[in-house]
């Protein structure tokens, strides 16, 4: 005769413990995936706030350093637009800066040009041949990712 209790198998306790365990690790892979989707994301609204400071402030510092006058009024307060103007070899240029929904554009002999997007907040400053540049800069997708600027650019300084 076949004895039967020479024979090793998994008994029902065996069974929901080795699925139990698994469950556990396949929780603790989901979460992982989560937060790993969530710091690409954070990143990535990083970058896309980095780019556009950066793109932004180099326009507006290389503008003000060549310019030689400007329609911001000397201690006059603060205001949302401003015009700098400057003559090369190319002749006589004016460049406008104003934010138009949440892109600020800088338009230079009528042409215009996006220098930074989810931008709010902006505002122009002068005092003598100081100008005052504050704007905030926030990801388009995550309120929780943003960067406040304040550039302090002397006017011809270039």
């Amino acid at each position: 005769m076949n004895d039967r209790s020479s024979e090793r198998g998994f008994v029902l306790l065996e069974f929901v413990v080795s699925v139990s365990f698994m469950a556990m690790l396949g929780a603790l892979v989901v979460s992982m995936l989560g937060q790993g989707w969530d710091l690409n994301s954070r990143n990535s609204a990083i970058l896309e706030v980095s780019v556009s400071t950066s793109t932004s402030t180099t326009w507006l510092v290389r503008d003000i350093h060549v310019a030689t006058g400007t329609d911001i009024t000397d201690g006059g307060g603060t205001q949302a637009t401003a015009q700098f103007t400057w003559t090369d070899a190319g002749g006589a240029h004016v460049c406008d800066y104003a934010l138009v929904t949440d892109d600020l554009q800088r338009t230079c002999d009528a042409v215009s040009l996006s220098t930074g997007d989810n931008i709010s907040n902006l505002t122009f400053e002068r005092s003598g041949d100081l100008v005052t540049i504050s704007y905030e800069v926030t990801a388009p997708n995550r309120n929780d990712v943003a960067d406040s600027i304040v550039l302090n650019v002397a006017l011809g300084a270039g």
